[in-house]
């Protein structure tokens, strides 16, 4: 993604991209500052999505615990990563998963490693991520984000669109896809990957805590003096909830 490109959006809607960051920090603090490399946060956000935070930092960091190397890993028994994986959401779907991601790696890769990404553009190494297996558009753009690559990418989900909608940072009625482009391309060019990655960050602990589905907490928003919806009859604005499961998909080999 090019940061700084203009869209149709206004002027004061982008310009509101700096203050709604720094409150966003202020309330909620950023990112841990420690950052995984590609292939281990990719087999993180895997292992841990859907669940609480603590509930999948705590399981993936049992799971290095018993499987050292990516090798070992690749080999797992399956009725041993479903053991592990109790309490995690889907974790049938990303006991099959996780195996088959691997070897796809290593198949087109050669080693099991994604070094190779930091030379690709952001949208090249998003195109490549979403051939492997279990791994859509969102949590390839959070592995570009918050590992190693610190690349300008945003993961907007349904959940993280409803403050997206609502503090005016996209186009109104924009599908659910063009969300990241809009904010990405409204932000301010001197924006990096840290920043993306912060703003994600903190839009995502505002979904969860205060800007609801149906009725959102205005009251207790960090957001509410910046936010045009701030105190106004809720518009349906989220998506039908839906769980998000893990989809072995076919492997694609593909050239770096």
């Amino acid at each position: 993604m090019i940061v700084g490109m203009q869209t149709s959006l206004t002027f004061s809607q982008h310009a509101a991209l700096p203050d709604i960051l720094d409150r966003l920090g202020q309330h909620y603090g950023h990112p841990a500052a420690g950052r995984r490399d590609a292939l281990r946060q990719l087999v993180y956000m895997m292992v841990a999505r859907g669940s609480a935070p603590s509930v999948g930092l705590a399981v993936f960091s049992r799971l290095q615990a018993l499987y050292p190397s990516w090798a070992r890993l690749r080999d797992a028994n399956p009725a041993d990563l479903a053991a592990l994986f109790i309490g995690l959401p889907h974790r049938h779907e990303k006991v099959r998963t996780l195996p088959d991601l691997l070897q796809a790696i290593e198949e087109v890769r050669g080693a099991l490693e994604l070094d190779f990404l930091e030379r690709l553009s952001t949208e090249a190494a998003q195109r490549w991520l979403e051939t492997l297996p279990g791994v859509d558009h969102t949590l390839a753009s959070a592995v570009l984000a918050f590992s190693t690559l610190k690349r300008a990418s945003l993961a907007v989900d349904r959940e993280m669109a409803r403050p997206v909608r609502r503090l005016g940072l996209c186009q109104k009625g924009a599908p659910l896809s063009a969300l990241e482009r809009q904010v990405i391309e409204g932000a301010p060019a001197s924006w990096s990957g840290e920043e993306m990655a912060a703003l994600g960050y903190g839009l995502r602990r505002l979904a969860k805590g205060v800007c609801h589905a149906g009725r959102p907490a205005c009251g207790e928003c960090p957001l509410s003096v910046l936010c045009p919806s701030s105190g106004q009859t809720a518009e349906v604005l989220s998506f039908p909830a839906r769980e998000h499961a893990v989809q072995p998909v076919p492997r694609v080999k593909t050239g770096a």
